[in-house]
């Protein structure tokens, strides 16, 4: 048997005719877009209301109830059997499909919080569910789909999408800024957060449900290798983003998630160099209103150790803290024609998604804004590689 290969040329791709009809890999990407926007928006509705017992929820499963967690070990335990395929999966919320998360959806314990990102009755939004699964199931078993179930998918999740793809908009987005005279308790207490090493700043969504609060750390220099004309070396601190998580529960317990940005370095006219990283713990508006006192408490415990651990490794290079750690830079001039830049390598800065790390830290996950996420974009939460060529909003 010969099994021949789609080739990518200039202008696309060419798919060779034995291949199955291209409905088929259309079908595919909706049902993968729908099922991972819908695992992402349960996950964030859970932990908003259900706190660090969101993954004790239950769920209805074709091979045995139990909740997000019991079921998630049972099949990460079979997943091991063949470890060696695939990439390994810890967040709970993963390996549920698309029918348990439309149960736990609809359930009468659960609909009142999912309620609102619905416009329609329960039964109503079911049914669409039951649509879109009835062709999931189709595919998922290899039996034939028509051209017209592809319509059905879109139509179907335009209805009941249309809601979640509004909220995960305003969860994944804050770019307006909290104005300074804004008088809310939670505000008051934290805008006097921050130190030399770290500057707090405070976004919110268009909604104003959803906050931001930005923690930017300076990444100080420690030492500065050999530099030549076209080269230089430094060494400087970065914080470890999930490590936060890992020692402050209480901050870890309230957000829905972490994610980390690192700040492209720049080289200024004396030849000394600035590096920056900054971390997004994005959480509700009613969350913060709630806790902003036990928060405060956490970030204050959170930015003593910062500036303790990185004033041990600034008098001791070869120190480690649990926050705080050396970063290797390197830099090449490049030069072309009359033009130079500066290429970087500062893939140190960046905390990788780690198997065992909290399912609030979600790594370098940045979403640039365009509206249609659900069907537009290229990474998701908790997996380790993207899915699709990057398409920019603007």
């Amino acid at each position: 048997m010969e099994w021949k290969q789609a080739s990518i040329v200039e202008n696309g791709t060419i798919i060779p005719e034995r291949w199955v009809y291209l409905h088929y890999y259309e079908a595919y990407n909706l049902l993968f877009r729908i099922e991972n926007a819908l695992r992402i928006f349960v996950y964030i509705v859970l932990k908003d209301h259900l706190k660090d017992k969101w993954f004790e929820a239950d769920v209805t499963a074709e091979d045995g109830n139990g909740t997000i967690n019991s079921l998630s070990k049972r099949r990460m335990n079979q997943a091991q059997t063949f470890g060696y395929l695939g990439h390994p999966i810890v967040c709970p919320i993963m390996h549920l499909n698309s029918g348990e998360l439309t149960r736990l959806i609809v359930s009468d314990k659960y609909w009142k919080h999912f309620k609102p990102h619905f416009l329609g009755s329960k039964d109503i939004i079911k049914n669409k569910f039951d649509e879109v699964g009835s062709i999931r199931n189709s595919l998922a078993h290899f039996r034939p789909i028509r051209l017209d179930d592809v319509d059905v998918l879109k139509q179907n999740s335009k209805q009941f999408l249309h809601g979640i793809e509004k909220f995960l908009n305003q969860v994944l987005i804050q770019t307006d800024v909290i104005p300074t005279n804004t008088q809310h308790e939670w505000y008051r207490e934290l805008k006097t957060l921050g130190t030399d090493l770290c500057v707090f700043n405070f976004h919110q969504s268009a909604d104003e449900e959803w906050v931001r609060i930005s923690i930017q750390y300076g990444c100080p220099i420690i030492n500065k290798g050999p530099n030549y004309r076209n080269y230089a070396i430094f060494n400087a601190l970065s914080l470890k983003s999930s490590a936060v998580l890992r020692k402050y529960p209480e901050i870890a317990k309230d957000i829905c998630y972490l994610s980390e940005s690192v700040h492209y370095p720049q080289i200024q006219e004396n030849n000394e160099a600035v590096f920056g990283k900054t971390l997004y713990f994005v959480l509700s508006r009613t969350t913060l209103e709630n806790q902003h006192k036990s928060l405060k408490n956490a970030f204050e415990d959170l930015l003593l150790e910062v500036s303790q651990e990185t004033e041990l490794i600034q008098q001791d290079h070869l120190a480690r803290g649990e926050l705080i750690h050396s970063a290797s830079v390197k830099a090449s001039l490049i030069t072309k024609g009359d033009q130079s830049h500066w290429e970087w390598n500062y893939q140190d800065f960046f905390t990788v998604v780690l198997e065992d790390d909290p399912t609030e830290y979600w790594g370098n996950f940045n979403y640039y804004g365009w509206s249609d996420f659900i069907s537009a974009t290229d990474r998701y939460p908790w997996m380790p590689e993207p899915v699709s060529i990057e398409e920019f909003p603007f």
